[in-house]
């Protein structure tokens, strides 16, 4: 007995000295639950339409019921049912036949010269017309630019050069490539667009990665009375050809494609009618497919401010599953950063934000179909559940890379409202930098879910998790490459990746404070004195001096 009262007495010490294990943050428990459901394989991807989809939805809208918020989605529901046509080949093989202006008959085959998608009719239908060589087929008459001033349309083939001319500011640029096109070319009186790439486009994408997209259904978003909404979306045909084949449509025009190339990569290039004809042959299936946005609303407590709505969205959808997996190779992709992980921060602001509601009134909006263009969130701003006009701002998550220890964060459009100096705020409350874009080339500020409402005028920034990590070094540049390389929408983008949980609390709270000082912050945020998009889109709102 005194032997062993001597040893027990020696190891007192040792086990008084030992640190006390560290205390387990309950948020990046809640965080990684909501993640772990949303990304398992149940779910199968969250393709729109999907019941793995409706599930998602359904499990939001209970997160937002259990907190006590008010449903904002259409008739008193959680929901908003958003409506698509899904147009596939019914045909085995589609072509285009051109008529050049050679005198030649050349026929390029989908998915080897051409990259055609489907229609919007069910059945065969062939569509033949001459072409007119619009240039970059952009048009915004505010900044003098109009390619298609003094051409004849009516009835014919827009040819298009992709992208836009370098020179203009890349956000831009982007926002006229994605919209001005489409639109302008149908208000012509065009059949259909075929692209052509830039000498620029066929250095970044080579036309043999580009060429696959060739056979992949086409989502188009339908109104309440059953027709198509969108950007240009009553265009009969949308097309690409490569190279040898954009060639031959030019012979025998103004200038040839090599032309046209070499000019094109030193400023804009003035449109001329092309010699020759274009006639697709396919054939479409249609299906409509319905899937929801949730939509859950905190009121604001100052009678003076709640109807101001701040809105926070991410994206619930993902890309679903392989259409035709190997024997006992994994088929879903489960999206887990892209989107569970902005999903589930959304989720958790909404945790915090009702222990302590803010003066103005919080919406929050999980989207649907994200992944086929902005869909569900391009609905929501043309058939808003709520007043439109009471939208303040919007704050957008998608895919915050939670695999670092992050040091800063950047705000894609924060250098365009008065929305930038508030997330630089909150940063700096939590010892975090604000970074600048870091890769303008990309105009990131055109494609996420923030990009509508901007369009509807509402200064909108996308925060995502930047490339400093806590130590003051890049091991987050790092680790958003190998995401990128090796997950970014493929089937290993699910919850075995080396999350950082701490990381994400760390995400989690920096958002919740930035929505929380948007929403108590004294004056609404303002787009900033000669922004493009604040002029384009909210002409008459009042400004603010952008801070030099």
């Amino acid at each position: 007995m005194i032997k062993h009262t001597l040893l027990l007495s020696a190891a007192l010490p040792l086990i008084a000295a030992a640190a006390p294990a560290p205390k387990a943050d309950p948020l990046a428990a809640s965080f990684r639950a909501h993640v772990a459901f949303l990304a398992d394989d149940l779910l199968e991807g969250r393709g729109i339409g999907s019941q793995g989809h409706e599930i998602a939805a359904n499990y939001i809208a209970q997160h937002f019921a259990r907190l006590g918020l008010q449903p904002a989605g259409d008739n008193g529901t959680w929901f908003q049912r958003v409506n698509f046509a899904e147009s596939r080949f019914a045909s085995e093989r589609e072509t285009a036949v051109m008529e050049t202006g050679a005198g030649k008959t050349i026929t390029l085959e989908n998915g080897v010269g051409l990259v055609l998608s489907p229609g919007d009719l069910a059945g065969p239908e062939s569509i033949s017309g001459e072409m007119v060589f619009v240039g970059y087929g952009l048009q915004d008459k505010s900044q003098g630019i109009d390619d298609f001033a003094g051409l004849d349309l009516k009835g014919k083939y827009a040819v298009v050069l992709s992208g836009a001319p370098d020179g203009m500011n890349s956000e831009v640029a982007a926002h006229l490539a994605r919209t001005s096109k489409g639109i302008a070319a149908l208000q012509a009186g065009a059949v259909g667009m075929i692209t052509v790439r830039t000498l620029k486009e066929a250095a970044r994408l080579p036309w043999e990665k580009f060429a696959p997209r060739a056979r992949l259904p086409r989502r188009v978003l339908l109104g309440p009375d059953g027709q198509a909404l969108g950007d240009g979306a009553g265009l009969k045909v949308r097309a690409s050809v490569d190279d040898a084949a954009a060639a031959a449509l030019f012979a025998g025009s103004a200038m040839s494609f090599a032309d046209v190339q070499a000019a094109a990569a030193k400023g804009p290039v003035k449109g001329f009618p092309l010699q020759g004809r274009f006639k697709i042959n396919r054939a479409t299936k249609l299906e409509r497919i319905s899937s929801p946005n949730v939509l859950g609303l905190l009121p604001g407590t100052d009678k003076s401010l709640a109807a101001e709505i701040v809105v926070i969205s991410a994206h619930s959808d993902h890309v679903g599953t392989k259409a035709n997996p190997k024997p006992g190779e994994d088929r879903i992709f489960n999206g887990a950063m892209d989107n569970a992980s902005g999903t589930a921060t959304m989720m958790e602001a909404a945790t915090a934000l009702v222990k302590a509601p803010p003066k103005r009134s919080v919406l929050f909006l999980a989207t649907t179909a994200e992944e086929s263009g902005l869909l569900g969130a391009d609905y929501f701003s043309r058939q808003p559940t709520v007043d439109v006009k009471r939208i303040v701002a919007d704050v957008n998550i998608d895919m915050p890379i939670l695999t670092c220890d992050f040091g800063d964060v950047v705000a894609f459009g924060g250098d365009r409202s008065t929305l930038g100096p508030t997330v630089a705020a909150a940063a700096k409350a939590m010892k975090l930098g604000l970074s600048p874009d870091p890769q303008p080339e990309e105009a990131v500020f055109t494609r996420s879910d923030h990009y509508p409402f901007v369009r509807k005028g509402v200064p909108s920034v996308f925060l995502k998790t930047g490339w400093t990590d806590a130590k003051g070094g890049m091991a987050c540049k790092d680790a958003e490459r190998a995401f990128r390389l090796n997950s970014y929408h493929e089937v290993s983008d699910q919850l075995d990746l080396p999350f950082d949980w701490a990381a994400a609390a760390k995400w989690s709270r920096l958002n919740t404070d930035i929505i929380r000082r948007i929403a108590n912050g004294t004056a609404a945020p303002r787009w900033y004195e000669g922004d493009y998009f604040g002029a384009a889109f909210a002409p008459t709102a009042p400004k603010a001096p952008k801070p030099r």
